[in-house]
């Protein structure tokens, strides 16, 4: 598990710094107060420092001889949930520059829940249509962050 563990953290790590680096290229102020670049930055430290601190604490604990036997990636369902949910990010991605992010978003979510394992109908469209179209609304209206709409409807 602390071979796991630590390539995890240093993929953060390397993430981390990679987003820390290109939000020094945006500002960090302007002249209304936070930039572009402000959020990002602030994420990223952080992020950078946990991942930092997780490692100090995993190089710190004993190493268990039992670990060496820990498989790393996933093996047998969780595999095939696992793989199942990259493709899925991966097809909802493409899907949403083409029909736009709340029906593809209805579909992505709809498919997480099942791949996840969740069989009840009625909790399946309920989280599907609250993950789709409550986050469009709550980006679009509060927050009046553009997403994709898709160049079916465009």
């Amino acid at each position: 598990m602390r071979q796991g563990r630590l390539i995890a953290t240093g993929v953060m790590l390397a993430f981390c710094l990679f987003a820390l680096w290109q939000s020094l290229l945006l500002s960090l102020t302007d002249r209304l107060g936070p930039g572009p670049g402000f959020f990002p930055f602030w994420l990223a430290l952080i992020g950078a420092v946990l991942a930092v601190a997780l490692l100090f604490t995993t190089f710190r604990e004993p190493v268990d001889p039992a670990d060496a036997e820990v498989r790393i990636l996933p093996h047998g369902p969780g595999a095939k949930r696992w793989l199942a949910i990259v493709v899925m990010v991966a097809a909802a991605a493409v899907a949403m520059e083409i029909v736009g992010f709340r029906l593809a978003m209805v579909v992505f979510n709809a498919a997480l829940v099942i791949a996840l394992g969740e069989r009840r109908w009625w909790l399946i469209a309920l989280f599907a249509v609250l993950g789709s179209f409550g986050v469009h609304y709550v980006f679009t209206t509060w927050l009046d962050v553009l997403l994709p709409a898709g160049r079916i409807w465009s």
